[in-house]
């Protein structure tokens, strides 16, 4: 009888050691998925965050700016042959532009009035830039220039692309940039102050409009980064992106309304609990588990794990 076990030269050691690779490589690349869709997550969601702490706001056309973006972004590198941080910049300017003149325009007296009525509409926002970019550009996915590097490197057991890492840079640098503005600088008093008591922080001097409109522009220009980030590491699919926009929701519920230290780590915690229940039971029950978690959450804990808990006196 010949054992399962042998020394040195044996077969059965070597196949096992083999297994156990694999182990490690598949668990390693989930993780770095994992890091980098929840990263992507994790810049939409702090669009919603932003509004959400200025106006109670809740934009549903998050997925419409980062389309917006992607797109924008796509022509000027295609077109004009221009360095990745150049373009990148152009269209986060752009698309954070355009995202506080459409609030100046068309949203700021409805939601000086009404958040709800806001949100709603902003639904609509978010189905006229698709049509929008799906008239301009068609419906199907278009391959970037390389812009960034294309190389890669094997990172204990996971193959981690330059886009990658750009993607989760970007990520991480919006996410420490925003949480150091809103401690440290007037402009963070000031929604603070929003957020807590609008009508004080009127009566204080603070400007509830123009606190939302500097939201709404730097919840463009972020979804705009992550348009631009989904894009690097695929192709610049409406589709996806519109999808990546709506499993942001979810993140940002899981994190907290107006934390957006909390929309990056919803995002991330998102991203795991999908590649977990992809590996261990299917794809198909993906979209499942994602929006029964933030059910949930709404139903449970509404606040999230890192949002402010608010008190109604009846």
């Amino acid at each position: 009888m010949v054992p399962q076990l042998r020394d040195r030269g044996g077969c059965a050691p070597r196949s096992r050691r083999r297994r156990g690779s694999d182990v490690v490589s598949v668990v390693a690349q989930a993780v770095e998925g994992t890091i980098v869709t929840g990263s992507i997550y994790g810049l939409v969601g702090v669009g919603f965050a932003l509004l959400f702490r200025a106006s109670k706001v809740l934009s549903f056309a998050q997925g419409g700016f980062m389309l917006l973006g992607a797109f924008l972004f796509y022509s000027l590198v295609r077109d004009g042959d221009r360095p990745f941080p150049l373009a990148a910049l152009i269209t986060m300017i752009t698309v954070a532009a355009f995202s506080a003149l459409v609030y100046v325009l068309i949203f700021a007296r409805v939601a000086a009035r009404e958040a709800f009525a806001t949100s709603v509409a902003t639904i609509g926002l978010a189905g006229v830039l698709q049509a929008a970019v799906g008239i301009k550009y068609g419906t199907a996915p278009l391959s970037l220039p390389d812009v960034v590097s294309t190389r890669a490197y094997r990172v204990l057991g996971a193959v981690v692309p330059v886009a990658d890492i750009v993607a989760v840079a970007m990520a991480a640098a919006v996410v420490a940039v925003l949480v150091l503005m809103l401690r440290y600088t007037q402009l963070g008093l000031r929604m603070a102050a929003v957020a807590d008591n609008a009508t004080l922080a009127v009566h204080l001097g603070v400007s509830s409009a123009r606190v939302a409109t500097v939201a709404w522009a730097l919840a463009g220009g972020t979804a705009a980064l992550a348009g631009i980030a989904f894009s690097l590491r695929s192709s610049v699919d409406p589709v996806g992106v519109a999808n990546v926009g709506l499993f942001a929701f979810p993140a940002i519920i899981l994190g907290g309304l107006g934390s957006v230290g909390g929309a990056l780590v919803g995002g991330v915690m998102l991203a795991g609990i999908q590649n977990a229940v992809r590996i261990g039971i299917g794809s198909a029950w993906v979209d499942l588990f994602s929006f029964a978690i933030m059910l949930a959450f709404l139903f449970f804990r509404p606040s999230g794990l890192f949002g402010k808990a608010e008190v109604v006196r009846l």
